[in-house]
């Protein structure tokens, strides 16, 4: 189901952006082709269910994947042999949410499945 910008909607969960809060692993931490999930977004429910109004949809960010690259350099003129092993995004998964009004000087991201018509 699609809402219109300005349709009047009711809800009682939001999405709400997870901070962080510095969280990095090293490529230690990692076992061979292991990926690590990192949440980016949480519901939060209500006890009241809430009014508000549409006023666009957003493609937002919902988990990201983090991987383990092993990159070896090889010099030609040196026996040397150096590994360098980064941990990098190797993908991230988006999903829509609504940008919902609920008074003058605040918005929420709602989840479609979480509208309801006003």
């Amino acid at each position: 189901m699609k809402y219109r910008l300005g349709q009047k909607v009711k809800y009682k969960r939001i999405s709400k952006k997870i901070e962080i809060n510095m969280q990095y692993w090293t490529a230690d931490d990692f076992e061979p082709n292991e990926e690590k999930i990192l949440e980016r977004r949480e519901s939060i429910e209500f006890y009241k269910e809430r009014t508000g109004y549409v006023m666009g949809r957003r493609n937002l960010v919902f988990r990201t994947i983090f991987s383990v690259n092993y990159s070896h350099y090889d010099n030609d003129e040196d026996i040397s042999y150096a590994a360098v092993n980064f941990v990098e995004i190797a993908k991230q998964e988006y999903g829509f949410a609504y940008l919902v009004a609920c008074d003058m000087g605040h918005t929420n991201y709602v989840l479609e499945e979480d509208l309801k018509r006003g």
